[in-house]
């Protein structure tokens, strides 16, 4: 049965799930993809205009459920998206403050001990 971007398969226990490289670039995929690999497998595969994921859960599901599945899917598909680009956002912040707490001085390290150097 096929709902929205996901088709649900009873035979084999599996969900197939097509997302656009559009909307979605692969790397967003792949994070996503890669929440649910301790819950069975996940197969993926690739072409220029859309990724197809297909999770095979190791417990039978019902229909139902591999249709949660696909849901908590695309769920963690925006996670992921938003994820990435809160990291972009604040990469330069993140960057200065690393930069600037390396180049300080080490306020609480030890004096040096016979004859040895800093």
């Amino acid at each position: 049965m096929e709902k929205y971007n996901f088709k649900v398969d009873p035979t084999n226990k599996s969900v197939e799930i097509t997302v656009s490289t559009a909307v979605f670039p692969s790397q967003i995929v792949l994070h996503a993809a890669y929440h649910f690999i301790e819950d069975g497998k996940v197969i993926v595969e690739g072409e220029d205009k859309a990724i197809t994921v297909i999770l095979i859960p190791e417990k039978d599901n019902s229909e139902t459920e591999l249709e949660e599945l696909a849901y908590e899917f695309n769920i963690q598909l925006i996670a992921s998206s938003i994820e990435n680009t809160e990291g972009e956002k604040y990469a330069n912040i993140r960057e200065g403050l690393m930069k600037a707490a390396i180049s300080q001085p080490r306020p609480f390290s030890r004096p040096p001990e016979n004859g040895e150097k800093q």
